[in-house]
């Protein structure tokens, strides 16, 4: 791919270009560059549609990529077909209990006094950032890192230039302040945020701030838009830069090791030390 920002590039051929991502990138400094070369990450259809479904439905809802199968379980005949039809026109097939489990994951639920709650549109700052005007959504951008000349990418799930402000969403079991923000640093999404906002830098798109938009996958599907820090932005990119450069010298090298010793010699754990 050339460098530039391209809005008519699938998920599926995005993923199959060859570039620096997200993925690889926190593999390889949570991990170890032989994870980051060698390792993969599988995850069920099942959650993978579910995924694919609660973006579509929160991004693009106008594209109408979801449907709902009047089938109650994905292992009948007629849903297999279904879904067939539904992946050759790009779209994602849910049973009616998922399809309502996704709709209240973007729009929330109707309480028994008629109230509607919770949702990535009941919270004020996920909605304003959904429904700006000037929002970009599955943008591909593609550049070429300044320092290294390797080929990078990033596929953002919505930005707004007004706004300044480039954001994530991502579904959880625990929305809150205290849980996803651990979340963050334990499954290195800051450096996701990082390598994200490098990228739109370096195309020159004039995005300086982050956002997460986090969901509850359980009712009443509670939301909540985390930041991160200035400090915490520009210490993820020094992390980030560090492992361009490190990326560099073992593709020049031929090298992904694990980091890991020769061998290890343990001691007995305290808890057995008696």
């Amino acid at each position: 791919m050339k460098p530039g920002i391209y809005h008519d590039i699938s998920n599926a051929d995005y993923h199959a270009t060859s570039a620096i991502n997200a993925s690889f990138l926190k593999s390889w400094v949570l991990y170890s560059p032989f994870h980051a070369k060698y390792g993969k990450n599988d995850i069920s259809k099942l959650v993978a549609d579910l995924g694919t479904a609660t973006h579509s439905m929160a991004l693009q809802p106008e594209l109408n990529l979801v449907e709902m199968s009047t089938e109650k379980t994905r292992a009948t005949k007629a849903y297999k077909e279904h879904e067939a039809r539904c992946v050759e026109e790009g779209k994602v097939l849910l049973t009616q209990k998922d399809f309502e489990m996704v709709q209240g994951l973007v729009n929330g639920v109707e309480t028994d006094d008629g109230e509607i709650v919770g949702g990535l549109m009941g919270d004020p700052h996920c909605k304003k950032l959904l429904t700006e005007k000037d929002r970009v959504c599955e943008a591909s951008i593609f550049v070429n890192d300044p320092r290294t000349g390797q080929l990078k990418k990033a596929r953002p799930d919505i930005f707004s230039e007004k706004l300044g402000m480039m954001g994530d969403v991502k579904t959880c079991q625990d929305a809150s302040p205290k849980k996803f923000g651990r979340e963050i640093f334990m499954r290195g999404y800051h450096l996701q945020a990082a390598h994200y906002l490098l990228c739109a830098e370096e195309h020159g798109l004039k995005i300086k701030n982050w956002g997460f938009l986090a969901v509850q996958k359980t009712w009443p599907f509670l939301a909540h838009f985390h930041m991160l820090d200035d400090y915490v932005l520009d210490y993820s990119k020094q992390i980030c830069r560090a492992a361009y450069e490190e990326m560099q010298r073992a593709e020049e090298a031929g090298i992904y090791d694990t980091r890991w010793p020769s061998f290890s010699k343990h001691e007995l754990p305290e808890y057995l030390d008696n």
